[in-house]
């Protein structure tokens, strides 16, 4: 009988991660730009200040979820 030890992931198991974070950070900051945008139009503002708004605000969105996901386990 063998031992059954922790599961062996492939060596390009790191890189899929990586790449997938990247993506839902690129989608995070796209869709809250694109909700302000939106907005701005919605309202026919002169000044796009809901596009500045959202899109700082899905940076920071974005921040959170880069640390939330390579932040240490426990």
């Amino acid at each position: 009988m063998s031992k059954k030890g922790p599961k062996e992931e492939p060596p390009y198991a790191a890189y899929l991660r990586l790449t997938g974070l990247g993506l839902s950070m690129a989608g995070i900051v796209l869709g809250f730009t694109f909700l302000g945008y939106w907005l701005d139009g919605l309202l026919r503002w002169r000044f796009p200040i809901l596009t500045l708004v959202l899109a700082l605000t899905g940076v920071a969105g974005a921040m959170l979820h880069l640390f939330k996901e390579t932040g240490k386990k426990h």
